[in-house]
C-alpha cells in the first residue's frame, strides 16, 4: 500500500506548521501570485496560494491524475472553484485498487518486492541520513513511538480539537481523557 501526496508537503502538513507558528521548507508553497514562499500561511488565511507538485512537470501531471483518480472517480469532488472549501475543512475524495498479485501469473512477485526492498535499503546512505527506509516503515516508527510516548500536538490544533469535540457534544470529562496520550 502506498499513500502519499503529489505535492512537495501534505496540505494537512501545512495546518500542522501553521498552528505551530514555524516554517515550511522552501521549495513547498506558492502564494497568491505564484511566488514561492516558506510561510504556511498562504494555505490558511486569503488570498489563499497553493502547494507545489513533486518532481515538477512530471510531478503535477500525477497530482493532476491523482486528483481525478481519487475525486471524479470516486463520485465525489475535484478541486475548481464551485468545490473549494470555504473553512478549514479538509474534504478528501478517495479511490482504492485493490490488485490480487496471483491474478498477474506472478508466483515469485513477494520475493522479488523483498529482494529489490532490501537491495535498496543496502545503497549507500546520503550524508547525515541514518538509513534508507521503506514506505510506510517512518509511519510504524512514529505509531511506536507515539503509542510509548504520547502524541506531540501544539497548542493551537488542541484547543481546535477540543472546540469541535465540545461543537459537536462530547462531555468536558470524555475530551480530558485524551490528555493523557498527548504530550
Amino acid at each position: 500500500m502506498l499513500d502519499f501526496a503529489t505535492a512537495g508537503i501534505a496540505y494537512g502538513k501545512t495546518r500542522v506548521t501553521y498552528n505551530k507558528g514555524v516554517k515550511v521548507a522552501p521549495g513547498m508553497l506558492l502564494d497568491h501570485a505564484g511566488h514561492p514562499t516558506v510561510e504556511p500561511k498562504v494555505m490558511h488565511e486569503a488570498p489563499f496560494g497553493s502547494l507545489t507538485a513533486m518532481g515538477l512537470h512530471k510531478g503535477s501531471g500525477l497530482a493532476a491524475l491523482c486528483e481525478i483518480f481519487g475525486g471524479a472517480l470516486s463520485g465525489g469532488y475535484t478541486t475548481h472553484e464551485s468545490t473549494l472549501e470555504k473553512s478549514n475543512a479538509i474534504i478528501n475524495c478517495m479511490t482504492s485498487v485493490i490488485l490480487d498479485p496471483n491474478a498477474f501469473g506472478a508466483p515469485a512477485t513477494q520475493a522479488e518486492a523483498e529482494a529489490f526492498l532490501e537491495w535498496m535499503k543496502a545503497s549507500p546512505h546520503a550524508e547525515g541520513v541514518d538509513a534508507i527506509l521503506a514506505p510506510g516503515e517512518p509511519e510504524e516508527a512514529r505509531r511506536a513511538e507515539r503509542t510509548q510516548h504520547g502524541v506531540p500536538i501544539d497548542a493551537t490544533t488542541w484547543k481546535q480539537i477540543r472546540e469541535a469535540a465540545q461543537k459537536s457534544g462530547m462531555a468536558e470529562a470524555d475530551i480530558e481523557r485524551y490528555v493523557s496520550v498527548l504530550r
